[in-house]
């Protein structure tokens, strides 16, 4: 097979081979863009205007070890669930969800929104004074 791919060394090919079926992700696979912080801090912020922050945190705490199971289910709702959010939005969102550190990203946005909550209504009040 390798006569015909004149690039294509043989040590080449066995590296490749041989992360073929790695379940490692690349370094930065796993880091989160300033997008995806916003998203999740969103639909923190619509969860927690809700109050439904602890039973969505108990959730996803529970869900964690099934995130990719989760994210191909949101596949197949995709056109039931994107009244929520824009189907762009969704999709970054499920991208989330594939990743083993997004659970944890989410979950600390709902730690964090009651904060950033507060703090916006502190900037709201002195606006009106």
């Amino acid at each position: 097979m390798l006569p015909f791919f004149k690039d294509f060394d043989k040590e080449t090919f066995k590296r490749g081979l041989k992360h073929a079926f790695s379940v490692g992700t690349a370094q930065e696979y796993e880091v989160f863009k300033e997008y995806e912080h916003a998203l999740a801090a969103r639909l923190a912020a619509i969860i927690h205007k809700r109050r439904l922050t602890i039973p969505a945190t108990m959730f996803l705490e529970c869900m964690q070890p099934l995130n990719y199971i989760g994210s191909q289910a949101m596949v197949f709702l995709r056109p039931f669930l994107t009244f929520f959010f824009s189907p762009k939005e969704y999709d970054i969102l499920q991208g989330i969800l594939e990743r083993r550190k997004g659970m944890k990203m989410i979950i600390e946005a709902l730690e964090n929104a009651p904060h950033q909550h507060q703090q916006e209504d502190k900037k709201k009040n002195e606006e009106k004074l």
